[in-house]
């Protein structure tokens, strides 16, 4: 039996599935205690960090949870990161005891297809721009050359040679900077109901590391990564930077008509991010074997000795 803790979040969906994931460690027989994570919203538990041989986390890289993954260094846990799925994203959640995102085990392996079929680009079109958040930690983690939505339309507006359009976090307020910044430069802004039919009337997308560059994937869309991505493979996607030149060459040959991505690439790309995304239905099938494969070997915790020297152990609901 292990020791495993497991976060609590308020949010209903990401709740539930981490309940969901609390009830099956119990069900194979570990011992389970909830946790109130820094960002875990106003939950009924705790936020004494438990000794423990397992952490399950909600996302987890935040800066805010640095303290406690001293403390799971200190105690040699192993860890598993959860966090809302790719594509679609409803109902679908990243599972991996290496991080989230373009940090995930799986997220450098080589693609293995035949790239034969140049992707078409599509005749008419702007280049839509799906904007992030500035502090979330796909940008403070995961963004090695724009730290702010500012500095990534702004590179694109000096160097792009196609119309950009630019889409509004659904979530986020606008940053007066990039406000300013759109007027000044007679940017326009993205009105459709949805990103599905934002993406209808675009000859490509360019995004930092959004997930919403999975689904312009899906619809055979080329892509403009300027970020660490699950996706971020030379086949796939244009792999930019912030050289100015490079995207200049990219979107002047978008403008006419061609690029150098593969159908293949695309696919596989699509396919190997929705097979990794987990539903709450597959956590009872998928989750034993991958405590079993962490938890091989793993000695009980000092820590966890000493405290329950001490204390009355507590089984946490």
């Amino acid at each position: 039996m292990a020791r495993i803790v497991v976060e609590a979040r308020k949010t209903p969906e990401a709740g539930a599935f981490l309940d969901n994931m609390a009830a099956t460690c119990r069900v194979a027989g570990h011992q389970v205690m909830r946790w109130r994570g820094p960002r875990s919203g106003r939950v009924p538990y705790g936020r004494w960090m438990w000794p423990c041989d397992l952490a399950i986390l909600f996302n987890g890289t935040h800066d805010r949870y640095s303290q406690f993954h001293q403390q799971l260094d200190g105690w040699d846990a192993r860890r598993i990161y959860v966090e809302l799925g790719w594509y679609p994203q409803q109902g679908r959640f990243q599972v991996d005891p290496h991080g989230i995102n373009a940090a995930a085990s799986w997220a450098t392996e080589r693609l293995t297809c035949h790239c034969r079929t140049p992707l078409a680009v599509p005749a008419a079109g702007d280049l839509l721009v799906v904007l992030q958040h500035d502090h979330d930690t796909q940008i403070t983690h995961m963004s090695p050359w724009f730290d702010s939505m500012y500095a990534f339309v702004k590179h694109l507006a000096e160097h792009s040679a196609l119309r950009l359009r630019l889409r509004k976090h659904p979530r986020h307020d606008l940053d007066e900077r990039l406000a300013e910044l759109a007027r000044r430069q007679g940017l326009v802004w993205d009105q459709s109901p949805s990103l599905t039919t934002a993406m209808e009337t675009c000859r490509a997308v360019a995004c930092i590391n959004s997930s919403g560059a999975v689904e312009a994937l899906a619809n055979r869309l080329p892509v403009l990564c300027f970020g660490k991505a699950v996706y971020r493979h030379p086949e796939a996607v244009h792999c930019l930077t912030d050289d100015g030149r490079q995207l200049r060459a990219v979107t002047g040959q978008l403008a006419q008509g061609r690029c150098d991505l593969f159908v293949e690439a695309i696919d596989e790309i699509v396919r190997r991010i929705q097979v990794r995304q987990w539903t709450v239905t597959q956590i009872q099938e998928r989750l034993p074997p991958l405590l079993d494969s962490l938890l091989a070997g793993c000695k009980p915790s000092s820590w966890w000795s000493r405290l329950t020297d001490v204390l009355p152990l507590r089984r946490a609901a």
